[in-house]
């Protein structure tokens, strides 16, 4: 494996690692036992970074 391709990898995992954090922020706002569906789970990590937190801004606003 090229070092480029480690480092790509790399990157790739910490994007995965945020977007999860985002997601496991909003499920905790809804409750402890709450999972957001595995369908919709992976749609959401398909987005890009700022069309995520956009979502999930404005999934937060329709419950409050």
């Amino acid at each position: 494996m090229k070092l480029s391709d480690y480092l790509k990898n790399i990157d790739n995992l910490d994007e995965k690692m945020e977007k999860a954090v985002i997601i496991a922020g909003y499920e905790r706002m809804l409750g402890e036992h709450y999972r957001i569906p595995q369908e919709q789970f992976a749609d959401l990590m398909e987005l890009p970074l700022p069309k995520l937190r956009r979502v999930i801004h404005e999934m937060k606003k329709a419950i409050d």
